[in-house]
C-alpha cells in the first residue's frame, strides 16, 4: 500500500509555475535602467507575419503605421523576481488588441529566452527595453 501511495505522489501532476503577467499601459519608463539586448534570435516570425495580415486587412491601426507600411517601436518595463525569473511585463498601448497580444507574446518569448536581460543595476527588479519592427502589410 505504501508503494502505491508513493507511486501516486510521483505521478501526480506538478503545479505549473506562476504565469508572467503581461499588461498594456500608457507610461514613461525612461527612468528605469535599460536592459541588455543580446540579439533578436527569438523574434517570432509567425507573429510578425500575422501583424502584416492585420495591417493588410486594415483591421486596426496602431502608432507607427502609415497605410500599408509600419515602423513601430514598443517600449516596455519588465519586473524580475529575486530568483531572476520574469514575473511582470508592461508594454505601451498600441490601441489594437490583437497586435498588442502578438507583441506581448513576442516580448515574453524574447525575454524568457535571454534576448533581453536585466543588468542587476536595479535592486527592486524593474528594467526597461524597446522592441522595434516594421514591414509592409
Amino acid at each position: 500500500m505504501k508503494h502505491l501511495l508513493a507511486m501516486a505522489l510521483l505521478l501526480a501532476p506538478v503545479p505549473a509555475a506562476s504565469a508572467t503577467r503581461v499588461e498594456v499601459a500608457d507610461g514613461n519608463w525612461s527612468y528605469l535602467p535599460l536592459m541588455k539586448q543580446r540579439g533578436s534570435d527569438h523574434l517570432n516570425n509567425d507573429a510578425l507575419a500575422r501583424i502584416d495580415e492585420i495591417v493588410h486587412a486594415r483591421q486596426c491601426t496602431f502608432p507607427g503605421q502609415k497605410g500599408p507600411h509600419y515602423d513601430v517601436t514598443v517600449s516596455f518595463a519588465a519586473h524580475f523576481a529575486p530568483d531572476g525569473s520574469l514575473d511582470r511585463l508592461v508594454m505601451t498601448r498600441l490601441n489594437c488588441p490583437e497586435v498588442e497580444g502578438l507583441v506581448g507574446g513576442v516580448l515574453l518569448e524574447m525575454i524568457q529566452a535571454g534576448d533581453y536581460r536585466p543588468t542587476g543595476a536595479n535592486a527592486n527588479g524593474w528594467y526597461r527595453g524597446e522592441l522595434s519592427f516594421g514591414g509592409k502589410g
